[in-house]
């Protein structure tokens, strides 16, 4: 079954979602101009992900660049299509929402969002428990996953908020 951007805008993705400007220390998040965002109450999670996962930027560049084959030679017999990145990823305390961080070897780092949709039968209370489903919630097994955007160095000084 085929989903439309038209269904996902339309029924499903909700107009709660924003695009805040989220900066810490050296970098910022550049947002995707077709991400449809995140929810205001996810900006504190989202930051905490990032702030956890940034003090091993430089490390990971390394060691991806180490990796990396110098023009003309092979370097520990790795084919250029499947050349490692980073990944790291990071759920939310329900296991509803994941945010997945890449890291190629230039240094490029992209976020993306899941968001796990659940079906919710007639009759039934949703519970207030963030970590437990209430039994009237099934688990579809589909998920909608886009492209937040681009986590970028700014070389001019710290813009964010050293919280």
């Amino acid at each position: 079954m085929k989903i439309t951007e038209d269904i996902v805008g339309q029924y499903i993705i909700s107009n709660d979602y924003v695009k805040p400007r989220i900066e810490i220390g050296h970098y910022y998040l550049e947002w995707n101009d077709k991400s449809y965002g995140i929810y205001q109450k996810e900006m504190s999670e989202l930051k905490g992900f990032l702030k956890s996962v940034i003090p091993y930027f430089a490390a990971i560049y390394q060691m991806l660049h180490s990796l990396e084959r110098p023009r003309g030679k092979k370097k520990y017999g790795l084919d250029k299509q499947l050349f490692p990145d980073i990944h790291v990823s990071h759920n939310n305390q329900g296991h509803l929402i994941r945010y997945d961080l890449y890291m190629i070897s230039d240094g490029s780092t992209f976020i993306d969002r899941t968001e796990k949709l659940e079906v919710v039968n007639e009759g039934g209370e949703s519970s207030k428990k963030v970590n437990v489903r209430p039994k009237n919630h099934v688990d579809s097994g589909l998920s909608l996953e886009w492209k937040l955007g681009q986590l970028l160095f700014n070389k001019q000084g710290i813009i964010g908020v050293k919280d």
